[in-house]
């Protein structure tokens, strides 16, 4: 402790915020956390409390809460934040809450003091006195993010009456926008240029979308339609479809990464609406896949994509994807979730596409010969299939990464024999029985 006391202030002031940004960067608990992050360090002495008060990057992200002296805490931390911007950030509502009042007047003193020194709001839930603090002139704000955190949250939201497009804001700077269920409105229709836009509930919300989308053409890098967090059967109604029938007609030439999660896609409209010449990621969870024969226009082709993760809830039926791996010749991830397990005969089965080979005078993968990664999740894959997989992608195959379901089938399949051997020919990842995928035997 001596030698800590020996310290300049300077050097203290870095040091705590290497820890500040340390614990800022636990995105996962941005909305529960509350405004006593800095405690460790402010009661250890009155010398460091000094220089913790008198270092203003400490202080930029102002917590909201729900106690009743919420307002007087907000303000003490805009004030030792001196003239740098501020996150303001609604923290998430306890079970026991009562009344969001206490919350809602903090929130709308620090946007009615400090409207220009605003740089981002992050809402677990929104109610009307919310939304007409909201109507404030915020000139510098980039990012708007409104996502429910627990159930009270969700309450909150549903119970105050609030119109999901009665939400209006004046941000012409806006780069980020992430919302559960809301479109909100812009003053005077002036539209933002996003960079990245997260839509997680935007069943009905189709023409609002649209015009965001065409506002954001040049800028835009990363899109998220629907939430890949809710169990698949919170999917129902989500599907894709574009406007009144219209046609493609914008072009996205920046977007690097898209994400779709939804019930079904007829004719991988996801694919079609937009062009997307840039596109470097492509994340689709459908419970239903397009079906080869029933495709009457070829997708595009996404000559820059390098990883592909397709997600399927009832594959049943079997799975033809030589129509999209068609589009997709130059990836080198790929993974392949077929939840609920999948029937493994020869002409069903999930991978089929990747053992199709090139005719003489030399044999190889016809589709997508560029893979480095292959991931094969949930989805039962009999052992002389999986070795079948590998024997041909080598030796541009790096890594195999396996997880089945298997205890949906008998007999058991034993992977330890294949594991052995692919971990002779690649780096093999899984290769376990189970059911939760999340468990670390199973998954490296």
């Amino acid at each position: 402790m001596a030698l800590a006391q020996a310290l300049p202030p300077e050097l203290l002031s870095l040091a705590f915020c290497a820890v500040y940004n340390d614990a800022e960067d636990d995105k996962g608990s941005v909305l529960t956390r509350t405004s006593y992050e800095l405690l460790d360090v402010l009661l250890v002495c009155r010398r460091w409390n000094d220089v913790a008060c008198r270092t203003p990057e400490l202080w930029t992200s102002v917590y909201v809460a729900h106690n009743i002296d919420s307002s007087a805490r907000a303000e003490m931390y805009a004030a030792r934040a001196g003239r740098l911007a501020l996150d303001v950030i609604v923290t998430s509502a306890p079970e026991s809450l009562l009344s969001t009042g206490n919350c809602e007047i903090a929130l709308q003193q620090v946007l009615r003091k400090h409207t220009r020194r605003l740089r981002s709001i992050t809402l677990p839930f929104s109610t009307p006195k919310i939304s007409k603090a909201l109507r404030a002139p915020l000139a510098n704000l980039v990012s708007f993010i409104c996502l429910p955190i627990t159930r009270s949250d969700e309450l909150i939201s549903s119970g105050s009456d609030l119109d999901p497009s009665n939400v209006t804001l004046d941000t012409p700077k806006l780069q980020t926008l992430i919302l559960h269920k809301y479109a909100p409105s812009f003053v005077e229709n002036n539209w933002p240029s996003l960079k990245s836009l997260k839509s997680l509930c935007c069943f009905g919300q189709e023409r609002w979308l649209w015009g965001l989308l065409g506002a954001s053409q040049p800028t835009l890098e990363d899109l998220v339609l629907g939430d890949a967090t809710k169990p698949p059967e919170m999917w129902a109604g989500h599907s894709f479809t574009l406007v009144g029938g219209l046609k493609p007609c914008i072009s996205l030439p920046s977007l690097t990464s898209l994400e779709f999660n939804g019930t079904v896609d007829v004719d991988w409209g996801i694919l079609h609406f937009a062009d997307m010449p840039a596109l470097t990621s492509l994340t689709l969870s459908l419970l239903f896949l397009p079906a080869s024969q029933d495709q009457e226009r070829p997708l595009p082709k996404f000559e820059r994509l390098r990883y592909l993760s397709l997600t399927t809830v009832f594959p049943y039926g079997g799975v033809d994807l030589n129509h999209l791996l068609q589009s997709t010749p130059h990836i080198t991830s790929l993974t392949l979730d077929g939840q609920y397990g999948e029937d493994d005969a020869d002409e069903k089965h999930i991978i089929n596409s990747l053992l199709l080979t090139t005719q003489l005078p030399s044999t190889g993968p016809l589709l997508c010969p560029e893979l480095e990664e292959i991931s094969i999740l949930a989805a039962f894959t009999p052992p002389a299939k999986l070795k079948e997989l590998v024997d041909l992608r080598l030796p541009r195959l790096r890594k195999v990464r396996f997880y089945s379901s298997m205890w949906l089938y008998e007999p058991y399949p034993d992977y330890r024999d294949v594991s052995e051997w692919v971990n002779g020919r690649v780096e093999p990842s899984g290769f376990g029985n189970g059911w939760d995928k999340s468990e670390p035997q199973f998954l490296a």
